[in-house]
């Protein structure tokens, strides 16, 4: 039997995510402010529309920080951890609540399927293509 859902959670535990399956994407970003944001070469989200999201616990341990116009990213205030992003930039994006794919306790519905922002991608950071 599949799945119905996945469990994330921060790195302290204080904060914990239900995602209702099916996934919208799965995708490595290489933006620069997903990069800059994470400290990373890339990041890998899995994205969902927002009314498939349940905060099970730790909403008073979630911080936002707007970092552009419109768009936001949460933090958990005990660990530090980036929990989503959410912008109303894009229209597209509107309704939707990305989350990185690390923080998944369970299983997800699919893997990484499509990298965006490669232009932005420094020489350094590796990728797969698909």
């Amino acid at each position: 039997m599949t799945a119905s859902h996945a469990i994330a959670r921060c790195h302290c535990g204080a904060v914990e995510f239900r995602a209702a399956f099916p996934s919208r994407f799965v995708a490595h970003c290489f933006c620069q402010s997903c990069r800059t944001a994470h400290a990373a070469g890339s990041v890998t989200w899995i994205g969902f529309k927002k009314n498939q999201v349940e905060l099970v616990k730790g909403a008073e341990f979630i911080n936002n920080y707007e970092s552009s116009p419109n768009t936001w990213r949460k933090f958990c205030t005990q660990c530090g951890t980036r929990l989503a992003f959410e912008s109303a930039r894009e229209a597209d994006w509107a309704d939707e609540f990305h989350m990185p794919l690390a923080l998944f306790v369970t299983p997800v519905d699919r893997k990484p399927h499509v990298n965006s922002f490669l232009e932005e991608r420094p020489q350094w950071a590796p990728y797969h293509e698909f």
